[in-house]
C-alpha cells in the first residue's frame, strides 16, 4: 500500500458518459512522490492517463479550484508551493505578541515607508520608477506585516512563492526580490526608517547568452515591414544605440563633417543618458543619408515619434512586426 501524502492535489477525468468525474485525490507513493495519473475514485485506485490536475485552496474564506495542467510533477510542486504560501499568509495574519506589538509602537509603518520611498524614486528614469512601484505593490499584497522592522527572510520566501504563483519568471522573480531587498536596505536614505540587515535570499535563474540575428532572420525582418520600421531596424544596427537613446534620437545630433551621432542630455524629453554617458557614436554615410532623406520629407523630430513626443516603446516593434509576420516561433501567445 504506498504511503499517502498530505495534499491538496487532485485529478479529475472525463467518465465513460461524457461527463467529468469528481475531484479525486491524487495517489504518492512510498517516498511521497506523486504517481502520475494515480487516483483514488470511491475507495478504488485508478489510472487515467487522460486526467488533469488541480489543487484546492480557499479564497475569501471559500474553497475554490485552480487547474494545474496535466503534467504530474510539475502540477505537484505547484500544490506544494501553493500550500506552503497559503501557511505563510496565515502565520503572518495571526495576531501578534503583546511583546511585539509594543516594540512596533515605535517603529516605521511599512505603507508610510513605501509611499515615501516610492516618492524619492520618482526622480530617477521612469522605467525604474514603474519597476519598484509594481514591485512594492507586490509585496505590500504578499506581506501583511505592518511594520518594517518586522520583515524577515521568511517574508521574501513568501514574496517569491507569491511570485512564481503568478506565473513569474525566473529572471524576473530575482529582480523583484532585488528591488525588495534594496527598498529594506535603504542605502540611498529614500525612506525614514533605518536599514534593515540581514535580509535577502538568492533566486537562481539561467543567464541566456545574446544571440545574433541571422542574416536570413534580417531578410525576414525586413520583408514583413513597412519603410518607417526598416528605417527604425537600420538605425538600430547603424548606430548601437539604446532603446531610450534611439527614441529621443534627432537629426540635429547627427555631424556630418566627423560621420558620429551624439548622445546627450535633453531635458526637454525629460532624458539623461545611462551613468550620465555623453558620447559621440560613429555612423555610417548611408545611415546619415536616409536621416537626411526623412528630414526632407518633413518628419518632425524625433526621428521616431509618437505625435512629436519620444516612442518609448521602440523594441515592442521589433516583436510586433515579426510575429504579426508570421516570423514568431511558435511558442508564444502575444505581444506583451
Amino acid at each position: 500500500m504506498p504511503k499517502k501524502k498530505a495534499s491538496n492535489l487532485y485529478l479529475r477525468f472525463r467518465q465513460p458518459d461524457g461527463k467529468q468525474s469528481p475531484y479525486c485525490p491524487a495517489l504518492y507513493d512510498n517516498k511521497s512522490r506523486v504517481r502520475p495519473f494515480w487516483c483514488r475514485v470511491r475507495g478504488t485506485e485508478e489510472h487515467h492517463p487522460e486526467g488533469s490536475y488541480y489543487r484546492r485552496f480557499k479564497r475569501d474564506g471559500k474553497w475554490a479550484w485552480e487547474s494545474l495542467g496535466s503534467d504530474a510533477n510539475t502540477a505537484d510542486c505547484k500544490a506544494t508551493a501553493g500550500a506552503n504560501w497559503e501557511r505563510q499568509l496565515a502565520k503572518s495574519q495571526s495576531p501578534a505578541p503583546a511583546a511585539e506589538r509594543q516594540s512596533a509602537n515605535n517603529g516605521y509603518r511599512l505603507d508610510g515607508e513605501v509611499s515615501e520611498y516610492l516618492s524619492n524614486v520618482a526622480k530617477l528614469a521612469p522605467k525604474t520608477y514603474k519597476a519598484y512601484k509594481r514591485t512594492l505593490e507586490l509585496f505590500q499584497q504578499s506581506c501583511k506585516k505592518v511594520y518594517v522592522h518586522q520583515i524577515g527572510k521568511q517574508d521574501l520566501q513568501a514574496f517569491d512563492t507569491f511570485l512564481m504563483q503568478r506565473g513569474d519568471e525566473d529572471r524576473t522573480r530575482h529582480n523583484r526580490i532585488q528591488h525588495v531587498v534594496t527598498f529594506l536596505r535603504n542605502k540611498e536614505g529614500r525612506r525614514r526608517g533605518p536599514e534593515i540587515t540581514n535580509v535577502s535570499i538568492r533566486v537562481k535563474y539561467v543567464e541566456a547568452p545574446p544571440e545574433a540575428y541571422t542574416r536570413q532572420e534580417l531578410e525576414d525582418l525586413f520583408r514583413v515591414s513597412d519603410e518607417d520600421e526598416r528605417l527604425l531596424w537600420r538605425f538600430f544596427l547603424g548606430s548601437g544605440f539604446r532603446e531610450s537613446e534611439a527614441s529621443v534620437a534627432e537629426v540635429s545630433d547627427v555631424n556630418r563633417d566627423t560621420k558620429t551621432m551624439r548622445v546627450d542630455e535633453k531635458p526637454w524629453f525629460g532624458f539623461k543618458p545611462k551613468d550620465c554617458e555623453k558620447r559621440e557614436v560613429p555612423i555610417s554615410d548611408a545611415l546619415i543619408a536616409e536621416i537626411d532623406a526623412r528630414m526632407k520629407s518633413g518628419s518632425c523630430s524625433p526621428l521616431f515619434d509618437n505625435n512629436g513626443r519620444p516612442e518609448g516603446y521602440l523594441l515592442r516593434r521589433l516583436k510586433q512586426f515579426p510575429f504579426c509576420g508570421g516570423l514568431n516561433c511558435g511558442k508564444g501567445v502575444g505581444i506583451r
